[in-house]
């Protein structure tokens, strides 16, 4: 009897290991996919404000170009608010 009980819970301690292991990689994964998707927002805010530049745009959200960077800028926060529910 004691013996069984010891590989109980031996075996329900693999258990809990495997569950932990599982719950860290699903955060890795969560935290990978959000730095991934704040790059590509980076990258697209930094294009709209070089695009801006260059075409002599308004950056001062006056202009056109100012309008889409904060409406890029709105999508962002939108983004990020979705990935936190």
């Amino acid at each position: 009897m004691q013996a069984e009980i010891a590989r109980l819970e031996a075996t329900a301690a693999g258990h809990r290991a495997d569950l932990e292991r599982e719950r860290l990689m699903a955060e890795v994964l969560r935290a990978t996919a959000e730095a991934s998707a704040a790059k590509e927002m980076t990258a697209l805010l930094e294009g709209s404000l070089r695009a801006g530049v260059q075409a002599g745009g308004s950056i001062d959200g006056r202009g056109r170009a100012g309008s889409r960077l904060g409406h890029l800028a709105a999508d962002l926060v939108k983004a990020d608010r979705n990935a936190w529910r």
